[in-house]
């Protein structure tokens, strides 16, 4: 199967609310957060965001911030104490979903593999994402553990505050808990 990947911009708006209301649940993500994600992702002209898509299908997202200033937004559920490089040269994984006509296809390492590409032209040191630890058969976590993160440390009812239809949790408030784990990259 043909995969093309390309950048995520302001663009893909509208195509990746209707992919993440159906793939992650709905209402995650609002069009001003997908706007700021847009935002977030770049740094010198690179953008460390992208979507892969197959023929005109949107088939997975990777959305990615960019080292700097996204900690300055997201204080919950990260620890900068506890990671290894200073917070500013810190990328961060936002989410990654690929919708189930295209899994186990390699298509999440792809958009993974490529974000880090661009991070390290960004000069990061580290990335941090958080790992669902309900996700069936806990795919998330193995999946991050396979591509290099370590566990920092858990964060219960990490998503309860967004007003979103958790597919776990259903209507309900979501409970789940986030694993925050870390990937150094770039260093000496």
């Amino acid at each position: 199967m043909n995969i093309r990947l390309e950048n995520f911009s302001s663009k893909n708006i509208a195509e990746v609310k209707k992919f993440t209301d159906r793939w992650i649940g709905q209402n995650y993500y609002s069009d001003s957060e997908l706007e700021e994600i847009c935002e977030l992702s770049c740094l010198q002209g690179l953008n460390a965001s992208y979507l892969a898509f197959s023929g005109d299908v949107l088939a997975g997202v990777r959305l990615t911030f960019a080292p700097g200033s996204w900690l300055l937004k997201k204080k919950k559920g990260v620890t900068p104490q506890m990671w290894e490089v200073e917070p500013g040269h810190v990328a961060y994984f936002k989410s990654l979903f690929i919708s189930d006509d295209f899994q186990k296809m390699g298509i999440g390492k792809s958009l993974s593999e490529k974000s880090i590409e661009t991070l390290l032209q960004m000069k990061a040191q580290a990335i941090i994402c958080h790992s669902w630890l309900e996700s069936p058969e806990n795919s998330s976590q193995r999946y991050l553990q396979s591509m290099g993160f370590q566990d920092v440390t858990d964060h219960p009812k990490f998503w309860y505050e967004i007003d979103y239809h958790c597919t776990r949790c259903g209507p309900e408030r979501c409970e789940c808990t986030a694993r925050e784990m870390i990937k150094y990259i770039g260093r000496s």
